[in-house]
């Protein structure tokens, strides 16, 4: 069987090497147009020592860029990981076997280009690597597999994406056996009706710390955050931070304390501040536009004092 990837990211690495350990990776496709620069260069490289066919891909005429390609090295099954943009419909009929996305989240439930965002701030105990066949409606297609993945209490989305990255090889592998077996007869199971909405990229509203919420909830954000969009966003006398990690602290804070007040700002204490329900968060490490920053050293560079407000 020859297996093509559309793949973003280098976390994908060693599932491409067990499809190739395995002699079943017939070539590796990726967005934009390579350099040095390019966040796929050292896969590149790699692919390109051991002569498997590696193709940039432009955001135009997908068909056009990927047809001739897949027909040159005769996959017979596409698979994507992280590919951003949609497949043209022409376009997934043109292996015998389909194409098939590994998804990071559970579906239906987390549709949508980035789930581990979603699923890390909703405080799901679980990500999910969920393989299905790809139609022309986005992640909407039947489900071969569905393998849960830990997520705990301390993931950030880079920990997260690591723990997906090394229980892929595996899934893969398993994925590819059933559909040498089964060809096009794989059995696939319909996803369940549901009214949740597609989840959209998140958006600055959606990275944004409200401090009326919990010191769970507030967390949960911050860690969904890290590193993939620099921290959660906050204002700190009207310039915009982001913090990107917290911890809890011991309760000064009272209900009628306004959330977002620092409780405390000092280079021993670093920064604290009132959240909802009567909770106190350390701020432990911010990024602003000079650089990163632990909570003792932004609070003497701002001269942050008790009743300051974030914001």
């Amino acid at each position: 069987m020859n297996i093509a990837v559309l793949c973003n990211g280098t976390v994908l690495q060693p599932t491409l090497e067990a499809l190739y350990s395995q002699g079943l990776l017939a070539g590796v496709a990726v967005p934009g147009s390579g350099g040095g620069e390019d966040i796929n260069f050292p896969l590149e490289m790699a692919l390109r020592q051991v002569g498997i066919p590696f193709l940039h891909v432009g955001k135009d005429d997908l068909t056009g860029q990927l047809a001739p390609w897949l027909g040159e090295i005769s996959a017979d099954v596409v698979c994507c990981m992280g590919f951003p943009g949609k497949i043209p419909p022409e376009l997934l009929e043109l292996p015998r076997l389909g194409f098939f996305n590994l998804h990071g989240g559970a579906l239906p439930r987390y549709r949508g280009p980035d789930p581990v965002f979603w699923q890390i701030k909703n405080r799901e105990p679980f990500g999910t690597i969920t393989i299905h066949r790809m139609t022309s409606k986005i992640d909407g297609g039947g489900i071969a597999h569905a393998e849960l993945v830990p997520l705990g209490p301390d993931d950030t989305y880079a920990l997260h994406m690591q723990r997906l990255g090394g229980t892929l090889p595996r899934v893969m592998i398993e994925f590819v056996q059933q559909l040498a077996i089964h060809g096009d007869k794989l059995p696939l199971h319909a996803q369940e009706a549901t009214t949740t909405p597609y989840l959209a990229r998140p958006a600055d509203a959606d990275r944004t710390i409200d401090w009326s919420w919990s010191a769970v909830e507030i967390n949960a954000l911050v860690r969904a955050c890290n590193p993939i969009y620099g921290g959660a966003l906050t204002l700190l006398k009207g310039i915009p931070v982001r913090v990107l990690e917290v911890s809890p602290a011991p309760s000064c804070a009272d209900n009628l304390t306004p959330p977002g007040t620092i409780i405390a700002a000092s280079a021993a204490d670093g920064i604290r501040v009132a959240c909802g329900q009567g909770e106190t968060l350390s701020l432990e490490l911010f990024y602003a536009t000079d650089g990163f920053f632990s909570g003792r050293r932004l609070a003497r560079i701002f001269g942050l004092c008790p009743g300051d407000r974030m914001a």
